[in-house]
């Protein structure tokens, strides 16, 4: 019997990172609302159709492009940790986070352009970027907790997550202000503060 497979035109077999490629390349220039399908999909080399069928809207595209932007953060950050205890490796990977969001051009266009774009994942719910970001704290706390460097409680990740993306969204002040990297070293004796056992004083706290 003959095989039914059904053989996909080129476009139909690009790689994903081809498409996002070009959803991030149309946000960087033009911001959210002024990126559209057409665009998207003539950088990317294929149709208007096949870009709906993939991604369902602009919207949906924006929010894949940060989301594989975090993912990438996360898998590089994996491997370039420096070695040390949990509590440095957490203070470490939250601080680089601030970083990050802070030097994308994907995520400036977006707070230049279109501010308002970011507003339900700090008012109302979380995104997918945000819980990349969550998970790889609940991981890290948890080391930090067996080695014994950590004290932690249920809402620790999500508290850790709050403070970290209210620095990140207030980077443009602070670099207008230039007090960027200034904060960085705020926030990092903070979450040393903040993580630290009871227990540990003096020079335990300083690590």
């Amino acid at each position: 019997m003959a095989s039914q497979r059904t053989i996909l035109p080129v476009d139909e077999k690009m790689p994903d990172e081809k498409l996002i490629a070009a959803i991030r390349e149309s946000v960087v220039l033009h911001g959210v609302r002024r990126t559209t399908a057409n665009d998207i999909a003539e950088r990317a080399g294929i149709s208007r159709m096949t870009f709906y069928r993939r991604m369902g809207s602009v919207e949906n595209a924006v929010l894949a492009a940060l989301t594989q932007e975090f993912r990438a953060y996360t898998s590089t950050v994996q491997t370039g940790t420096p070695a040390g205890t949990g509590r440095q490796q957490l203070v470490h990977f939250a601080v680089e986070s601030v970083r990050v969001f802070a030097t994308s051009d994907l995520l400036g266009s977006i707070a230049e352009r279109d501010p308002e774009f970011l507003i339900p994942y700090v008012t109302d719910r979380l995104g997918a970027s945000q819980q990349l970001i969550l998970d790889q704290l609940h991981e890290l706390l948890d080391s930090g907790v067996r080695d014994g460097s950590i004290e932690s409680a249920e809402g620790t990740a999500t508290m850790l997550l709050l403070a970290v993306q209210g620095l990140a969204l207030s980077c443009r002040v602070l670099f207008r202000m230039g007090a960027f990297e200034e904060s960085l070293t705020e926030l990092t004796k903070m979450l040393e503060r903040y993580l630290t056992p009871s227990n540990v004083t003096g020079e335990g706290s300083q690590s």
